[in-house]
């Protein structure tokens, strides 16, 4: 189920992008405008959907960046309620690690 994980965070990134001013757009990166509470949500629901926590990098009340691990890597997740935007970003597993993601 992890290896979808990120096809589904960035079928959501389409979505919202679609829907609302994508900011900027790269092939490991998509940033989009929406509000924060939203933004938490989809790291719930991403979290559910993998059935365990992410792992939190930022938590303050402004800003939320979570890493999610993926069978083929990671997505790292960061919702700013100053600017109302999602930050989405894929990484895949350093080869020179020698290590894969899932736990």
């Amino acid at each position: 189920m992890r290896s979808t994980l990120l096809a589904t965070m960035l079928g959501t990134m389409g979505v919202f992008a679609a829907s609302s001013a994508a900011l900027a757009q790269s092939a490991d990166t998509r940033i989009a405008s929406m509000p924060f509470g939203e933004c938490l949500s989809i790291i719930n629901e991403a979290a559910q959907e993998v059935d365990e926590e992410p792992v939190k990098l930022v938590s303050t009340s402004d800003m939320v960046t979570v890493r999610i691990n993926a069978s083929d890597g990671f997505v790292t997740v960061s919702c700013d309620r100053s600017s109302n935007k999602m930050t989405l970003t894929k990484s895949p597993v350093p080869e020179a690690a020698g290590r894969t993601a899932a736990r």
